[in-house]
């Protein structure tokens, strides 16, 4: 979504364009990484934060499932119109797209939808308790492409493992892709976690993500590559 599109989005949703702190003067830090964003709403910051509260953030004790990389929120709203009963929880590495996806849940009564300014695989890897979550969804991450940038992508052992730790057992990963290449690397990389099983297609059945970039890709006519993994009991 280009800028002036975000902004009209921002509008459209009730919602203030935040305005961009001032660079300071002098040289730029180039090359500083800030850290990654893995505090939920409300919570303190800390330097050794504990497990994440999800009770807590969603004011209930009920099932809790997970899309790292929310956007537009149009598989969380869906899903949580659909099923009430659980908690769905959006992180968005964007704040605008993070505002504008609350503001949506809000304007649709969902209170069972949190869609929070985080980095979503710092967050799976750092504040998710074993055992916490009952689904964990990641649908067209960028595939970072060029060899050199393979480092930057969401799904590695580590965080295969963080997952597959994070989730209760039956509990379902489920990840989508139009990138052949990245998919072929995730595929691998999941099947090899000795925590995760691989549903052949027969047990998947027909699934979609219902996602704006799924819809995009599929008017388009490019193939869309999925796979779903359970976690072992």
């Amino acid at each position: 979504m280009s800028r002036p599109s975000l902004r009209r989005a921002l509008v459209r949703a009730g919602l203030e364009p935040v305005a961009k702190a001032p660079r300071a003067k002098g040289p730029r830090n180039r090359g500083i990484v800030p850290p990654p964003r893995i505090f939920l709403p409300g919570e303190p910051v800390s330097s050794e934060p504990g497990p994440a509260d999800l009770a807590a953030l969603f004011g209930r004790s009920a099932p809790v499932e997970l899309e790292i990389g929310t956007g537009r929120a149009r598989f969380l709203l869906a899903e949580a119109a659909r099923q009430p009963g659980r908690d769905f929880l959006g992180a968005e590495v964007e704040a605008d797209y993070a505002r504008i996806a609350q503001a949506r849940a809000s304007a649709l009564g969902l209170s069972n939808v949190r869609v929070a300014c985080l980095d979503g695989k710092a967050f799976v890897l750092s504040r998710l308790a074993e055992a916490s979550l009952d689904g964990l969804h990641l649908y067209f991450p960028d595939p970072w492409p060029k060899k050199k940038h393979h480092k930057r992508r969401v799904v590695d052992p580590e965080f295969a493992a963080a997952a597959a730790r994070a989730l209760r057992a039956g509990a379902l990963l489920k990840v989508a892709s139009d990138h052949a290449d990245s998919f072929a690397a995730i595929e691998a990389i999941l099947s090899a976690e000795p925590l995760l099983r691989t549903l052949p297609e027969a047990e998947q059945g027909p699934w979609t993500t219902g996602t704006s970039y799924e819809v995009k890709f599929l008017a388009q006519g490019r193939p869309i590559h999925k796979g779903i993994w359970a976690r072992l009991g």
